[in-house]
């Protein structure tokens, strides 16, 4: 009985308790699906933190890596404007024995204690067509001047140049000189050089702004020759004498030539966008004797030309005298200039004519440069590109136009070698401070007394040229 007894007390309490046990577990379930919701909702609620957090931080990336490259653009910048602007002595290398090596311009300076040497040297390549008219001219190249030399100091007031030029089929010298400058703004030169005369004659090869002097300039100066030179200067004046004899790279069997020459300048207005420019030159000039001759003649512009486009020569000639007139002007890109030019011969044989001419020119800076004047020589220098030649940056240098008239007169006292008239039109590209390229159309105009009587071809010419 007792086990039956205890079945039935079992299973009736099972079945009064069985609801509260019930009720106690929906409650937890119940308890439990809020806690779950409300940990899935912070975890939304963490994601959408995070997302939030992770786009500031991709933005503060974004914003900081603009700054930096910013920063770094700006950096790039000043370097390159330090650098371009940086004195040659800045980037001085010292070596052993208290050598030091410098950049100056575009070819290193080698300096020990006074001592001083630089490689010098041009390069200029010229090409050309003829539009012929009663001759045939050739259609040709040709290396114009192809130089090279050194300059420098052997103590402190005494410098040095020696240039030779081996353009065509021989060499020839050029500059070769010592000059002292230890008195106050003062040279006195003695060797190879050119002498005081004429602005066009004055100015380097270089930094001509047409591919030749003009046919009056070239005609009545003379080359280098072996003298000695005296050299004053102010702020805004030159003056220039010298004594000089026979060029090195010519031979007498008799008493060679000799020459006194001079030339003063002055510029009443000089500052960096407005030049004036004023000048006067006087030679005397006694032949060589073995052959007591004058020659005047000039092609026309050019050397590509296979004739003078006029000529005289003196053969019973005593002595010259030359006698030049000069004037120039800059308006910022603006440049004009002008020369006069005049020979008066007296010759032995009772003829004494009178040979003359002048050219007038005008030049424009398309891109804005101004033509750079120097007080100490009383001449003008070539353009320096603002914006060297760098088409990744959008910079392609400087560009020039210019045009040209100029007059040349051989004929006089019964004496006729002819007349020259030539309208030149120019174009310069100035890549750089050494390199440019220039382009010239040449009209010409002879007289019937010259030697190919009223012979008047186009010519075309372009050169190339590399300076250091």
């Amino acid at each position: 009985m007792l086990p039956k007894v205890l079945l039935l007390s079992t299973a009736l309490l099972l079945t009064q308790t069985a609801p509260a046990f019930a009720d106690a577990k929906d409650d937890r379930i119940a308890a439990m699906e809020t806690q779950m919701r409300l940990m899935m909702q912070e975890i939304e609620s963490l994601k959408a933190e995070r997302a939030a957090e992770k786009l500031t931080i991709q933005q503060e990336q974004s914003a900081l890596k603009q700054q930096v490259e910013t920063k770094i653009q700006a950096l790039e910048t000043k370097t390159d404007n330090a650098v371009a602007n940086i004195s040659p002595a800045a980037g001085n290398i010292k070596l052993d024995n208290d050598v030091t090596v410098s950049m100056k311009g575009a070819t290193p300076k080698i300096t020990k204690g006074n001592f001083s040497w630089q490689p010098t040297g041009r390069i200029h390549i010229d090409a050309g067509a003829i539009d012929d008219d009663r001759v045939d001219n050739p259609n040709s190249t040709e290396v114009r001047r192809a130089r090279l030399g050194a300059k420098g100091s052997f103590d402190k007031d005494l410098e040095y140049k020696l240039e030779v030029d081996f353009a065509g089929s021989s060499t020839s010298l050029n500059d070769a000189y010592i000059n002292y400058s230890g008195i106050k703004n003062t040279d006195i030169t003695v060797g190879h050089f050119k002498p005081a005369y004429s602005l066009e004659e004055t100015m380097s090869s270089n930094d001509l702004t047409f591919i030749e002097r003009s046919s009056a300039v070239d005609s009545f100066t003379s080359s280098r020759k072996i003298g000695l030179g005296f050299n004053t200067r102010g702020e805004n004046w030159t003056g220039a004498a010298g004594i000089f004899g026979a060029g090195a790279n010519t031979e007498s069997n008799d008493d060679e030539e000799w020459s006194i020459a001079g030339r003063v300048t002055a510029a009443p207005i000089k500052n960096n966008n407005k030049v004036l420019h004023l000048g006067a030159s006087a030679a005397y000039r006694e032949p060589d004797q073995e052959n007591d001759r004058f020659d005047f003649d000039a092609t026309a512009e050019n050397r590509i030309q296979g004739n003078d486009s006029v000529s005289i020569v003196l053969n019973d000639a005593d002595n010259a005298q030359v006698y030049g007139l000069e004037a120039a002007a800059v308006l910022g890109p603006l440049s004009l200039q002008g020369e006069y030019v005049r020979a008066d011969v007296n010759n032995r044989g009772g003829q004494d004519p009178s040979f003359d001419g002048y050219y007038a020119q005008a030049a424009y800076t398309v891109t804005g440069e101004t033509r750079p004047y120097k007080s100490s020589k009383g001449a003008f220098g070539r353009i320096k590109p603002d914006n060297p030649l760098d088409p990744s940056k959008g910079d392609w240098g400087a560009l020039e136009l210019a045009a040209r008239y100029s007059t040349l007169d051989l004929n006089d006292s019964g004496l006729t070698g002819g007349e020259l008239d030539t309208v030149t039109l120019g174009a310069n590209w100035y890549l750089n401070n050494n390199i440019r390229f220039l382009g010239n159309v040449i009209f010409v105009d002879t007289d019937n007394n010259a030697p190919i009587p009223d012979d008047d071809p186009t010519i075309y010419i372009m050169r190339s040229q590399v300076v250091f």
